[in-house]
C-alpha cells in the first residue's frame, strides 16, 4: 500500500514505534522514549562520568557538577579552563532541567520566563524531599540515581499557566517512594504501559536489576502463589499534613552529599563511610524530634537539606545519631563534620588574608545594593555559626575526655564567627505588614514570608550561639567568652508565627502581634532596675526570649562571682546591694514568665519545652546566688572520683531567710521527676528534659542536702523558722513518695529514721543519684549520677 493511503494516525504510530525500537539499551535490551532517557541509563552500566571539574573529580550529572564547584570554590578555575566540561554530551538544546532553570535563573534574560516554570523549593512543608526514586540494586548506594526534579525534562509547550506542576509532583513523588519505579520514568511520557513494560523475554532481568525495597513505609499486599517476585512496598494512599511529615532522604540526596565529600579524601578518616539513605533519615528526623526544639534556630518549614553545607547536614546527623543510641556512627559524623567546617573555615580566611582589594563582582554588588546579594555572602557566616553550634553541642556532653577538649576548641572558633557575623541588629525597623500582591491571596506572602524567615532564623541562631556557649560556662566554670553587652539582637519573636508551616497562616499570626519585641540589652536593663517585682516589659518576650533573657541573667551572676575575692572565706560571697537587684531581676523575670501565654511547666508543652528548660535555669540562678558552686563540680574530668572529692569542697550552706527562695526552687527541682515519675522521666527525658535540666538539679541537689546537714547540726541551738518547718516538710513528702514508687537497689537511709534532716539529706541526694544514672540519652549525665554517689558516700 502506498504511504498517501496510510492515515496520518496510523503512520505517526508506526513512526513513534520505530523510533523507540531504536532507542534500546544494549547491556539490558530496555527500551526508551527518549535518547536522552538511553544515555542517562547506559551510564548506570558503563559508569560513566562526563562532566569534569578542573580538580579532576568527575560527575555522573552537570547539577552535581554545579554543586561541587560551589562548596569546593571552584567556580573561577573552571571558568578560567574553559566552560566546554559543563555541558551535557547528549542532551537536546530544546530540552530544559526544571533545576537547571531554577538553579540559572541569573542567567535568564526574559523575568518573565521565569513566571512561567514552579519552583520546587518554595513550598511550605518542612520536607528533605519527599519522592525516594529507587535504585537498581539497593545495596549499591552508589549508583547514579536521578532527583525527582531533574530528570522531568520539560519542552515549553507543557510549561503554560493553567498547568499545576506543584501538586501534580507532590502526588506523583510521593508515589515513587513505594513503587521502586526505573529512574528513567518520566510522568510526561506518553504511552505509560509501554515505557514501563519489559519484553517477556527479559522480565527476569528486569525483576532482577528493579528489585525494589524491603523498607516500605507502607503494608505490602499478600502476593498470590509464587508471586513474590512482583510484590512492591506502595506507598500510603492517605495525605500527610505538610507540618508533619516525616525528614526522608532520598538516595539521590545522599548521593549529591557522597559526591560534595569525594574532594576532601584527606579531611576524613579512610574508613569514614556515609550512612544509607535510611540511617540518614532517622539521624535528621531524631534531631529535629529530640534536639531542635530546644535551641530552635532551624526553620523547618522553609529546611532544605541540599541547601546547607555538607559540614552542617553532618553535625545534624551526629546528634541525630546519638539521640538514636549509636555511638559509633555519631563520633564518625562528628569528626566528618568537623574536618569539613575547619577546612571551610581555613579556606575562607587564606582568601580574605590574600584579598587586598574588592574584586568587580564584589564592588558592583556593593553598587547595586541588592537585599539578596548580601544575603548570599552572609549566608556562609551563618550557617557555619549554626556547624558550629551543633558540633559544640554534641562534643560539649560526650562522655569522652577528648571530646570534651574538642568543645573547648569549638568553643572560641564559635565565638569568633559568631562576633564576625555581628550581634547587634542592622537596623531597628519597625513591625511592618506583608504587602499584598496583585490580588494574588495568599500566595502573595511566600515572598515576605521566606524573607523574614532568613532574618529570624540568623537572629535565633546568634542568640542561641550566646546562650549555648553561657551554657557550656555554666557547666564547666569558663569565663564568659561571649558576654552579654556585646550582644543587642532584637528578642525573638512568637513561636507561632515561627512554627505557622506556610505563608497564609505566618501573615495572619503576623497581623495579631502588635509591637515587635525588645531588643535584648533594652530588655536586660529593665529587668535589673526593675523594682516592684512586676515584668517591666512590654510586649512580653517569647518563651525562647525569656530563656536568653535569664542567661543574661546567670551571666551577671557568674561575673560578679569572678570578680568577688574570697578574702575571708572561699564563698566569694556577692555584695548585698548586688544580691538584691539580681533577685528584683529574677522576680520581675519570673512575673513575665508567668504571664506569657505559650509558658507552663508542662512537659508536654505544644510550645516546645523551652519554658519547662527555663524553669530549671531560673533555680539554678537562685541557687548560684548563694552557693557558690562553679569551681566544685570539675565536671570536665569526666571522672566520678574527681567530681565527689570536688563537691566535698565546695562551701557549707548556712541557715537564714535569705536562702528560702533558692531552698523553695530546689525543692521544687527535686519535685517535679518524682511526680512524674524517677523512672519515667530519666528513660524518656530526650523528649524534654535537656542536659542543661540536669545540670542545674546537681547545684540543686547539693543546696538542699548541705542545708538539710546545716539544719541536723544546729537545729538543737536554733529553732526552725516557720518557712525552714515548711521546706522540711515539702523535702519529707517527696522523700516518702519516691520510697514508695522508686525500685532503689538499697535505701540510704532507715525507713523509720526518714523523718531526720540528715535522713532526708541523703534521701535527696539518693533521688537525684538514680535519676541521674537510670539516663539512657548522654552518658555524660550518667558520669555525674557516678559523682554524686560516691560523694553521698563519703557524707554516711
Amino acid at each position: 500500500m502506498p504511504d498517501e493511503d496510510i492515515p496520518t494516525d496510523t503512520r505517526r504510530r508506526s513512526a513513534r514505534t520505530k523510533a523507540q525500537l531504536a532507542r534500546v539499551c544494549s547491556h539490558c535490551g530496555r527500551t526508551f522514549k527518549r535518547t536522552e532517557h538511553l544515555e542517562r541509563h547506559e551510564r548506570t552500566h558503563t559508569k560513566e562520568r562526563p562532566f569534569a571539574c578542573a580538580c579532576g573529580v568527575t560527575f555522573t550529572r552537570r547539577d552535581l557538577l554545579r554543586r561541587h564547584r560551589r562548596l569546593a570554590g571552584h567556580e573561577n578555575l573552571s571558568a578560567a579552563q574553559g566552560g566546554s566540561l559543563d555541558s551535557d554530551p547528549g542532551a537536546s538544546s530544546e530540552q530544559v532541567s526544571i533545576r537547571n532553570v531554577v538553579a540559572d535563573t541569573g542567567t535568564v534574560q526574559d523575568p518573565s520566563f521565569l513566571t512561567q516554570v514552579p519552583d520546587p523549593h518554595r513550598r511550605a512543608q518542612p520536607s528533605v524531599q519527599h519522592a525516594t526514586p529507587k535504585t537498581s540494586n539497593l545495596d549499591s548506594h552508589d549508583g547514579i540515581l536521578a532527583h525527582e526534579h531533574d530528570h522531568l525534562d520539560l519542552s515549553t509547550q507543557l510549561l503554560d499557566d493553567n498547568f499545576d506542576f506543584d501538586t501534580c509532583l507532590r502526588d506523583f513523588t510521593g508515589f515513587l517512594d513505594g513503587v521502586g519505579l526505573p529512574i528513567e520514568w518520566s510522568p510526561f511520557q506518553e504511552d505509560l504501559p509501554t515505557a514501563l513494560t519489559e519484553p517477556e523475554g527479559n522480565l527476569q532481568q528486569g525483576v532482577s536489576t528493579r528489585a525494589g525495597t524491603p523498607f516500605g513505609s507502607w503494608l505490602p499486599s499478600a502476593p498470590t502463589g509464587n508471586g513474590l517476585a512482583t510484590v512492591v512496598y506502595e506507598k500510603a494512599t492517605h495525605r500527610i499534613a505538610p507540618e508533619k511529615r516525616p525528614f526522608q532522604v532520598t538516595e539521590e540526596q545522599r548521593s549529591v552529599l557522597k559526591e560534595s565529600i569525594q574532594c576532601f579524601p584527606h579531611l576524613l578518616d579512610p574508613t569514614f563511610r556515609l550512612p544509607s539513605r535510611h540511617a540518614l533519615t532517622r539521624y535528621v528526623t531524631s534531631f529535629f524530634d529530640g534536639f531542635h526544639p530546644h535551641m530552635p534556630f532551624i526553620h523547618l518549614p522553609t529546611w532544605q537539606i541540599l541547601d546547607h553545607p555538607t559540614a552542617l547536614v553532618f553535625g545534624i546527623a551526629a546528634v541525630g545519631a546519638q539521640y538514636c543510641f549509636e555511638k559509633k556512627v555519631s563520633e564518625q559524623l562528628f569528626y566528618a563534620g568537623k574536618a569539613l567546617l575547619m577546612n571551610s573555615l581555613r579556606t575562607r580566611h587564606d582568601k580574605l588574608s590574600s584579598s587586598t582589594r574588592p574584586s568587580a563582582a564584589m564592588a558592583q554588588s556593593q553598587i547595586t545594593g541588592h537585599a539578596s546579594d548580601r544575603y548570599a555572602q552572609n549566608t556562609p557566616t551563618i550557617e557555619t555559626v549554626q556547624a558550629l553550634i551543633v558540633l559544640m553541642a554534641f562534643a560539649t556532653w560526650e562522655p569522652q575526655d577528648t571530646l570534651v577538649q574538642e568543645s573547648f576548641v569549638l568553643q572560641g572558633v564559635l565565638a569568633h564567627v559568631a562576633r564576625e557575623a555581628g550581634l547587634t541588629e542592622e537596623s531597628s525597623i519597625p513591625l511592618q505588614l506583608p504587602i499584598m500582591h496583585n490580588g494574588e491571596g495568599h500566595s502573595g506572602y511566600d515572598r515576605e514570608w521566606r524573607q523574614w524567615a532568613t532574618d529570624e532564623s540568623i537572629r535565633r541562631t546568634k542568640l542561641i550561639a550566646f546562650t549555648f556557649l553561657h551554657t557550656h560556662s555554666i557547666a564547666y566554670n569558663v569565663y564568659p567568652v561571649l558576654r552579654s553587652n556585646e550582644v543587642n539582637l532584637r528578642l525573638p519573636c512568637p513561636t507561632r508565627e515561627w512554627n505557622a508551616p506556610d505563608a497564609a497562616l505566618w501573615h495572619g499570626f503576623r497581623r495579631e502581634t502588635p509591637k515587635p519585641q525588645l531588643l535584648f540589652q533594652e530588655a536586660l536593663s529593665l529587668l535589673l532596675r526593675n523594682r516592684d517585682d512586676a515584668s517591666p516589659l512590654e510586649p512580653i518576650p517569647t518563651p525562647l526570649g525569656n530563656y536568653v533573657l535569664l542567661h543574661g541573667l546567670l551571666q551577671r551572676i557568674h561575673i560578679l562571682r569572678d570578680l568577688s575575692v574570697p578574702i575571708m572565706s572561699k564563698t566569694a560571697a556577692l555584695p548585698i546591694d548586688e544580691i538584691k537587684k539580681l533577685e528584683h531581676g529574677l522576680r520581675s523575670w519570673t512575673s513575665g514568665w508567668q504571664q506569657a501565654p505559650e509558658s507552663s511547666l508542662d512537659p508536654n508543652n505544644e510550645n516546645g519545652p523551652i519554658p519547662f528548660t527555663s524553669s530549671a535555669l531560673l533555680a539554678l540562678a537562685y541557687v548560684r546566688i548563694h552557693l557558690h558552686l562553679g569551681p566544685y563540680r570539675s565536671l570536665e574530668s569526666r571522672d566520678p572520683e574527681v567530681i565527689a572529692r570536688s563537691l566535698s569542697q565546695c562551701p557549707e550552706v548556712g541557715r537564714s531567710d535569705d536562702i528560702s527562695t533558692a531552698l523553695l526552687y530546689a525543692v521544687h527541682m527535686l519535685g517535679i521527676p518524682v511526680r512524674l515519675g524517677v523512672d519515667r522521666v530519666a528513660r524518656s527525658q530526650a523528649f524534654f528534659w535537656s542536659v542543661r535540666h540536669s545540670i542545674a538539679s546537681l547545684d540543686c541537689a547539693v543546696l538542699l542536702s548541705k542545708w538539710l546537714i546545716s539544719v541536723s547540726t544546729t537545729v538543737s541551738q536554733v529553732a526552725l523558722s516557720e518557712s525552714e518547718e515548711r521546706i522540711l516538710h515539702w523535702v519529707r513528702c517527696i522523700v516518702e513518695e519516691a520510697y514508695a514508687t522508686v525500685d532503689f537497689d538499697t535505701p540510704w537511709t532507715d525507713a523509720n529514721d526518714v523523718h531526720a534532716p540528715k535522713s532526708l539529706s541523703l534521701g535527696v541526694l539518693q533521688i537525684w543519684t538514680h535519676f541521674f544514672t537510670s539516663n539512657r540519652q548522654w552518658p555524660f549525665i550518667n558520669i555525674i549520677g557516678q559523682g554524686l554517689k560516691k560523694y553521698s558516700d563519703m557524707l554516711r
